[in-house]
């Protein structure tokens, strides 16, 4: 805990706009009697986000619209604590340097995804969902007892806009810009006599590829219908189907060093083909050119119901839920082939009592989750490959409590437990294909000799955790709170195709925060505080490694397969800092800045190198006696020991202002602006120059009309004017030592909005 005295020092950075604070706060009143009130459900319970105590960010769905935000890597941008990085299809999402590096069926993240209180476990969920919400609240740190399982490092939730009764209400949004971006989103409520309602949403968001191939392009359909009963004695429900659709190219990357200079040259370019082609090895080893045929055509279906009723004693909630993840997706980003179909279906049931009394608030409650998966993947290096089909099933149940208790008016204690077991089985069949020699029938030709090892892999294994949470809360005035809690957070453990040991143990983290919340100023000053450090231990880390894939008679050989395993310990602590000031009706400035220390106290796994030589890997590297799949290839120790973890900058900064024009007639014009500064951070595991991202600022504008009535507004905007070369994601090329791809973040984007309400 001594590690984080340092809090004091943190506070002046800069100055804010689009922080997490300043994002979702609602615009000032017109009277000026201060900073709104908002609302979260973060702790499973309605409450003023300035009383919860606990380290959470929200961000209002109005803001996603006016940040031209229609996906999950995009909120990186409006959030410190987080980074978000495409992977293919999937999404990977790191909150303060914890996460998982998942691009395969096995893989879960260590950030839980939530939809209107629903586990999504899928890492490709994450997508087709960016409309017509409510909020987004980013949960910070461990949530062991309220969301459980792999919520390690915090938890992502999205909140819809619910259907309200009495009320005809409905928008229609729509813009254009370079990219030929064309997006169009809109929202229609109709009321069904007194006690219901019905909503229907839809967006459609379509741009073309900002790399040189047509890749890194968007073709997103999201649909939702939600229906809507409050019978008004204390019971009510609501029913919500969703459909999206995911297509185009899909991801891009590029070769390291970049080409061209500020030039997005994608994989199938000419010129990244010519670099890649000159890498070694060479030809005659067979070498895979990537096409400009990649596409995705991924399908997300769910429905959920939240039906509460009134005890008396108690509120009662029950939450069933259906979603089904159909991927179809083939991808070159990572310089090779990754060919993936994948269908998925999940169904929870989660059931709880609550207690809101003024002294004594309560949550008991239940979950069950089940998730059946059928997935072909083939991983096509074309000097060697994996072909991976398996069938997975996850069963896990979990009991849980939370209280909180008020010792005085300003007061109060807070304890939960959380018992969950898991249960994992898979039934893989995958084939290792390296080729391990060549055959000269006369040169020039030559042909490759190919070997096939196929391993069958079979698990049944269970899982079981406590987690818990305490934590004290004081009132040292009206709008100032103080709180400290301890925490704890597990991942569930994770399978992979391997013979024998074919699976990971859980992952663990310990945390602790002090915090405090305050509004000055006549409520126009908010500030708010966090330190925080944490323990990370059997961290569960995701790379390319040796598994054992066949017994001989000379002792077991070990192939290539993308391995989730237990290789970490880490220290991780920081502080945060939100600043929200209004001095008048038309100003509103914002701050938040997060300081952020991550080592790895231990890290050691093995690295596979299917040429031969040593991997490229900025950490101390050392052979082994273990045998490959091929003549040629090796298996090395690594030691990376001492290294920060990846995606964890130093510092992130939101900083930026918004200033309101009054006009004659009642009508308004309102100018922002806002920016994102970061220092370095490396993006995997490999430590290398070329997998590092440099410091770097990003930032934004935009200036809205809206009409007298607030009906009518018309945005022009422009996102990254710095045009700045911002990396996502990098892998090294598993069939050429130190050759680096790495995915971007969207260059400079410009374009007009319109926006109508009724």
């Amino acid at each position: 805990m001594a590690k984080i005295q340092f809090l004091a020092g943190v506070g002046l950075a800069g100055i804010a706009w689009a922080t997490p604070v300043a994002a979702q706060s609602a615009e000032p009143e017109s009277s000026n009697q201060g900073l709104s009130e908002i609302i979260v459900t973060a702790q499973r319970r309605e409450e003023n986000l300035q009383k919860a105590a606990l380290p959470v960010s929200a961000v209002a769905g109005d803001v996603l619209t006016q940040q031209s935000i229609t996906q999950a890597t995009d909120i990186t941008r409006l959030v410190p604590s987080l980074q978000i990085a495409p992977a293919a299809s999937f999404t990977q999402i790191y909150l303060r340097g914890v996460g998982t590096f998942g691009a395969n069926a096995f893989a879960e993240q260590g950030v839980a995804f939530n939809l209107d209180g629903v586990y999504l476990s899928r890492p490709a969920a994450p997508a087709a969902l960016f409309y017509d919400l409510e909020r987004i609240e980013v949960l910070k740190g461990p949530q062991g007892t309220l969301y459980g399982r792999n919520a390690t490092g915090g938890a992502v939730n999205l909140i819809t806009k619910r259907p309200t009764l009495g009320n005809a209400s409905g928008y229609i949004n729509a813009e254009y810009g370079n990219y030929d971006a064309l997006k169009g989103s809109g929202a229609i409520n109709l009321p069904v006599g007194d006690i219901a309602a019905i909503r229907l949403s839809a967006q459609y968001a379509k741009h073309d590829g900002y790399f040189s191939d047509g890749y890194d392009d968007e073709d997103t359909l999201g649909v939702r219908g939600q229906f809507r009963l409050d019978t008004g004695d204390g019971f009510n429900m609501n029913l919500m189907l969703d459909y999206g659709n995911v297509g185009g190219k899909g991801s891009g990357g590029t070769i390291m060093p970049l080409l061209s200079g500020n030039r997005r040259l994608g994989p199938s370019d000419p010129a990244v083909i010519a670099a890649y082609l000159a890498r070694t090895p060479t030809a005659p080893v067979p070498q895979l050119i990537a096409r400009n045929d990649g596409f995705q055509d991924n399908d997300y279906y769910g429905a959920v119901v939240t039906a509460n009723a009134d005890l008396g004693f108690a509120k009662l909630t029950v939450i069933p839920a259906w979603r089904r993840t159909n991927l179809d997706f083939e991808s070159y980003a990572s310089s090779f082939l990754i060919d993936v179909t994948e269908d998925s279906d999940q169904m929870s049931l989660e059931a709880r009592l609550a207690n809101e009394s003024a002294r004594f608030k309560w949550v008991l409650g239940s979950y069950y989750f089940s998730e059946d998966t059928s997935a072909r993947q083939f991983f096509n290096q074309a000097s060697n490959g994996t072909r991976i089909n398996s069938e997975l099933q996850t069963r896990s149940f979990s009991v849980f409590g939370e209280a909180t208790f008020s010792l005085s008016d300003t007061f109060r204690l807070t304890g939960g437990l959380r018992y969950t077991r898991d249960n994992k089985r898979q039934v893989t069949e995958a084939h290792t294909l390296p080729f391990v020699g060549f055959v000269p029938p006369g040169p020039p030709a030559f042909i490759p000799i190919i070997l096939d090892i196929r391993t069958d892999a079979t698990s049944d294994v269970d899982f079981s955790k406590v987690t818990w949470k305490a934590g004290v809360e004081f009132d040292l005035a009206e709008r100032s709170l103080l709180y400290a809690t301890a925490s704890t957070g597990f991942k569930s453990g994770i399978l992979y195709s391997a013979l024998g040991q074919n699976y990971s143990q859980p992952e663990l983290l310990t945390a602790f925060t002090i915090g405090s919340k305050n509004r000055f100023l006549d409520n126009k000053l908010q500030f708010n505080l966090e330190a925080f450090y944490w323990d990370y231990k059997d961290q569960q880390v995701s790379h390319l490694a040796p598994v054992q894939v066949a017994s001989t008679p000379g002792g077991p050989i070990f192939g290539p397969v993308f391995k989730t395993e237990n290789a970490g310990a880490a220290t991780i602590y920081g502080a945060e800092v939100e600043l929200l000031w209004q001095p008048s009706r038309n100003d509103l400035l914002s701050l938040n800045v997060q300081y952020l220390h991550t080592k790895y106290d231990d890290l050691r796994y093995q690295a596979y190198s299917t040429t031969g030589p040593a991997p490229v890997i900025g950490c101390a590297v050392s052979p082994t006696s273990l045998t490959g799949a091929s003549a040629a290839a090796r298996i090395y120790n690594v030691d990376c020991s001492g290294q920060p973890l990846p995606n964890a900058p130093r510092w992130a900064i939101n900083a930026g202002y918004e200033h309101t024009f009054e006009l004659t007639g009642g009508s308004k014009v309102i100018a922002g602006a806002d920016t994102r500064i970061e220092s370095s951070r490396y993006l995997s595991l490999d430590y290398l120059t070329l997998g590092r991202q440099g410091s770097y600022m990003v930032s934004n504008a935009r200036v809205t009309w809206e009409s007298a009535s607030g009906a009518i507004s018309l945005t022009g905007f422009v996102n990254n004017l710095e045009n700045e070369l911002v990396f996502a994601n990098s892998l090294q090329s598993p069939a050429k030592a130190g050759v680096v791809y790495n995915q971007l973040r969207p260059p400079r984007t410009y374009g007009i909005r319109a926006g109508v309400r009724f």
